[in-house]
């Protein structure tokens, strides 16, 4: 007998491995995914702006990336002694315009070459939700605590987004045809906006998704919503707001997703990886022990094979528990 909702696994044209490169851009859904890959050892560039959730914020992050549209002072804001950029999350903020500046410009070339090769791209909507600043009119990635006062609010409808992402495939697409999309939806409900409100923004976003994906063959869909809503319909899978899925909730997601996307000798390799990763995290009752030391000569030799064999190259061991 059955206690939930199951969504059936989706058939995809193709399986990652480890000698693909993943890019993730969106919401803290897609960055929370984009940790898990980074965790089993999988090349990723996760948000390269930090998190976005509405899809205008999306595509303008990935024109200024491919056509290199850089920052200038007119895409900065000072507020409470910090320099923010209308694009980024506050976690670039910077006292200094000039260093923050620098950096995001910086970031913008290492993406660029980032994108140029990558092979798969995840793109998670949260919103259809926006925020202009009434100054400029511009469509802001993060208000940065500045008074609501200041911005208008508005949806994004189906086809105002569907619009917007088929402008920023097809800008991918001129820099590297190869690259598949892996669009999904974000199971945050933003309820601050009210009940009605957060689902004809989802819907909003459906309607787009839908399109696209009957658009392009380039483009999948992942039913993460999906899975959250139906199968996780409990409220013991999300965090105290009861608005974000939990840790549980998140890894039951990414089993999930793993299980649907990624080829099967590299499934069997991320064991291995999750192995090592314990290893790595255990906490030895008497360090100095003979039995320790043969525990992390093992556990070195573990990692190196994977070099060796130029499976994961770029694992670095350097950690402290791996010290004799």
């Amino acid at each position: 007998m059955e206690f939930s909702t199951i969504v059936k696994p989706y058939s995809y044209p193709f399986t990652i491995t480890h000698s693909d490169k993943i890019f993730t851009i969106g919401s803290c859904f897609s960055e929370n995914i984009g940790k898990k890959f980074a965790e089993f050892k999988f090349e990723i560039k996760i948000n390269p702006f930090g998190q976005q959730y509405n899809p205008a914020s999306i595509a303008n992050g990935i024109d200024r990336i491919v056509n290199s549209k850089y920052f200038t002072e007119d895409d900065i804001i000072f507020k409470d002694e910090l320099y923010h950029s209308w694009q980024h999350h506050s976690d670039y903020s910077k006292p200094s315009k000039e260093e923050l500046l620098s950096e995001i410009n910086n970031d913008l070339d290492k993406n660029l070459t980032y994108l140029k090769t990558t092979d798969y791209i995840f793109i998670t909507f949260g919103t259809s939700h926006v925020f202009q600043w009434k100054k400029d009119n511009r469509i802001v990635s993060n208000c940065h605590k500045i008074s609501g006062s200041e911005f208008d609010f508005r949806f994004l409808s189906g086809d105002e987004i569907y619009g917007l992402m088929i402008n920023s495939l097809n800008l991918i697409q001129t820099i590297n045809p190869n690259a598949k999309i892996i669009l999904t939806i974000s199971p945050v409900r933003y309820l601050s906006f009210g009940f009605f409100e957060n689902n004809l923004s989802k819907a909003n976003l459906f309607v787009a998704i839908d399109k696209l994906i009957k658009q392009r063959k380039d483009c999948y869909y992942f039913p993460a919503y999906e899975i959250v809503m139906d199968e996780l319909r409990d409220y013991r899978f999300f965090a105290e707001d009861m608005l974000h899925p939990n840790y549980q909730a998140t890894n039951y997601v990414w089993e999930k997703m793993r299980l649907c996307l990624i080829e099967n000798d590299t499934l069997e390799l991320m064991d291995e990886i999750y192995k090592i990763n314990a290893a790595l995290n255990h906490k030895p009752r008497n360090p100095n022990s003979e039995a320790h030391k043969k525990f992390i000569q093992s556990t070195i030799q573990k990692i190196k094979s994977l070099k060796d064999k130029n499976i994961i190259p770029n694992w670095d061991n350097e950690n402290k528990n791996l010290n004799p």
